[in-house]
């Protein structure tokens, strides 16, 4: 009888916890634009799908517009700037931009209040010829150049037990045509998830991946050149079950 008490209490309890879990408002800031991808189209989609599956109060910074590599955005000058938001996702590319000071007031703000940050595609690049490496550190890897020709490339799994891995199609997914990104580095608190090989450059490279900068949980992948693979059950999958993680 009592055994049987207890587990009506943890089912009540874990019940509970899932309710309030579901039911958890974060706030978003969605930061976006530069060059060479559908911004304002990928916007849309991620906004619509994540908010599906995550109740997300949504905030979208798209002054850069589409077409600048070299656009510093003004919010980033205020060294209070990530208060009040849970998450930042950088969909960017700026490329150009190489002020020191103003690239570390992004990543500290993270380092220092936990606030998660998702960084997709071209983030990867962006700030990529700024002296200072913490971009780098908070994305978890360096990369610099992409291979030339878009592919359909097989994404494999290479932590299948990761709970954020759990709806990852159990041998690869064999995405929509996009690039795939050389990395070079890797730092130590890197949680390679997936993987794809290059023929250009005969290597496997890590195409999704967790990190940990200072009090920050990030989500990253090099996928999303193009708006059909951010379209896709399996990125959005990634997405959700990351943000998930990094918010926890």
């Amino acid at each position: 009888m009592i055994r049987l008490l207890i587990k009506m209490v943890l089912g009540v309890l874990f019940a509970m916890l899932a309710c309030t879990a579901q039911s958890q408002t974060y706030n978003v800031l969605y930061v976006t634009g530069g060059g060479h991808h559908d911004y304002e189209e990928q916007e849309e989609v991620l906004r619509n799908k994540l908010s599906e599956r995550l109740n997300l109060v949504w905030e979208t910074d798209f002054t850069a517009g589409q077409d600048r590599n070299d656009y510093r955005l003004a919010r980033f000058d205020d060294p209070d700037w990530i208060e009040g938001y849970d998450a930042v996702i950088y969909n960017i590319c700026f490329a150009d931009v190489t002020d020191n000071d103003y690239i570390e007031r992004i990543t500290e703000a993270h380092y220092d209040s936990g606030a998660a940050a998702v960084v997709l595609h071209c983030a990867m690049h962006t700030f990529r010829d700024a002296e200072t490496a913490k971009w780098d550190k908070l994305i978890g890897l360096e990369t610099y150049h992409h291979e030339r020709q878009q592919r359909t490339f097989k994404i494999e799994p290479i932590n299948r037990y990761h709970r954020v891995m759990k709806d990852f199609p159990d041998v690869a997914w064999v995405q929509p045509m996009d690039e795939l990104y050389i990395v070079t580095r890797t730092y130590d608190n890197l949680i390679p998830l997936t993987e794809a090989y290059g023929p250009e450059t005969e290597k496997w490279h890590p195409v999704m991946w967790l990190n940990t900068y200072g009090n920050a949980r990030v989500v990253g992948t090099a996928a999303g050149h193009n708006t059909e693979v951010m379209q896709d059950d399996v990125y959005i999958d990634f997405l959700v079950n990351g943000l998930k993680w990094a918010l926890d």
